[in-house]
């Protein structure tokens, strides 16, 4: 299958999440095992981080957990996307990482987290334009979970 075909076909799979979720929960789960079902190897993760008051706390994860549970506001790379407040990309020897920060208007509400082995699959910029779109609907989506009342 081609990237853009594969693309498509995780776009509309995640899209159909929130029909069968019944909470926030299970709405984080069932958009890790959409990407899960296009996962075919040992190494490849994603991972959806939530706020605590002092901490970032792993809410999912598929595939192996490159980074701990808990993870201490100020501390490690999870701070630094919430400082820089958008999607950061880095790569070492082996595996491309993703971090996506998703906010509720200006607070941050999580970070989803991705690795993926380079020599398994490259990262390209419609993979970029594809996790934004995936945590701009969790924003929104965010919302029917916990809608703000004024």
């Amino acid at each position: 299958m081609d990237k853009s075909n594969l693309l498509d076909e995780l776009r509309l799979e995640i899209g159909l999440v929130r029909e069968q979720a019944q909470t926030l929960s299970s709405f984080y789960i069932g958009i890790t095992r959409k990407f899960a079902k296009f996962i075919d190897n040992s190494w490849t993760s994603v991972a959806i981080y939530e706020t605590t008051d002092d901490a970032f706390i792993m809410k999912v994860c598929v595939g192996p957990s490159y980074i701990e549970r808990k993870v201490p506001f100020g501390e490690g790379i999870l701070s630094s996307v919430a400082i820089q407040g958008k999607l950061i990309v880095q790569e070492d020897d082996i595996l491309q990482k993703v971090f996506l920060p998703f906010y509720k208007n200006h607070h941050l509400l999580g970070v989803v987290v991705g690795h993926v082995p380079k020599e398994i699959y490259q990262i390209t910029e419609d993979d970029l334009v594809f996790i934004k779109e995936v945590g701009r609907f969790i924003e929104v989506q965010h919302e029917t979970f916990f809608p703000t009342i004024f």
